[in-house]
């Protein structure tokens, strides 16, 4: 979003009495300068994930998404997921073997990457709209002391684990170096039905002024207008 600052100029005022009888006019000017600052509207998010080499089952990889406000009007925001798994020749899967490899897992939860949240008295999840909305809205940056104060959200989610009952396949091959007479064995691991797949999940933060977030993000009913927006106190 831009900021559109306008641009106001106002003309000067001049007045001009006569008075009657004489020959001497009396003029007065001013010139006003009337400055008119808009919102600033600014908002940053980080992420904190590293991606692993080799992931195996049972292994929790962390992962924080974090925004903060550095504008000048209060901002609401809220976080979208998408999880896709593609074979090795990058093909996206299906979500069908995705959905029968889950199903096969002998206990909960059965999804093959589990999403582990956190903070979750801060967070609202609407299902119609498949995303998390922070619960307050985030205030304007307090700049009056020589460091900016940005109010941050606090991140729903904390790391990914792949599931640790998943079935797995291994391969192992065995070369012998006749000069150095060693043997070196070399495995690798895939998950049976996907093979060597990669997992990607993306976060998308949007953050919307907080007096516009319903009209924004909602469909609008004109019976019950706004009723199945999720609620973001002002502070």
């Amino acid at each position: 979003m831009k900021n559109k600052k306008p641009i106001i100029a106002l003309g000067a005022l001049a007045v001009v009495g006569l008075i009657a009888g004489t020959i001497a006019y009396f003029t007065s000017e001013a010139t006003f300068d009337n400055v008119f600052t808009t919102a600033v509207y600014k908002t940053k998010s980080e992420e904190t994930f590293n991606s692993p080499d080799n992931w195996t089952p049972g292994q929790e990889v962390p992962k924080t998404v974090i925004t903060e406000n550095q504008g000048t009007i209060p901002v609401a925001v809220r976080v979208s997921m998408q999880e896709v798994w593609k074979d090795e020749g990058g093909h996206t899967i299906d979500t069908s073997t995705i959905g029968n490899i889950e199903a096969a897992l002998p206990s909960d939860p059965k999804k093959i990457a589990i999403i582990n949240l956190d903070n979750t008295n801060d967070w609202a999840y609407d299902e119609e709209t498949k995303a998390y909305y922070y619960k307050r809205a985030l205030a304007a940056a307090n700049t009056t002391g020589s460091t900016p104060v940005y109010d941050r959200t606090s991140s729903f989610i904390k790391s990914v684990t792949l599931n640790p009952n998943l079935p797995v396949q291994s391969e192992c091959e065995t070369s012998t170096n006749e000069n150095t007479h060693t043997t070196t064995k070399t495995c690798t691991t895939a998950i049976e039905g996907l093979g060597k797949a990669t997992y990607t999940l993306t976060l998308t933060v949007e953050t919307v002024q907080y007096d516009q977030y319903k009209q924004v993000w909602f469909a609008y009913d004109a019976e019950n207008n706004y009723a199945n927006a999720v609620a973001i106190s002002a502070n």
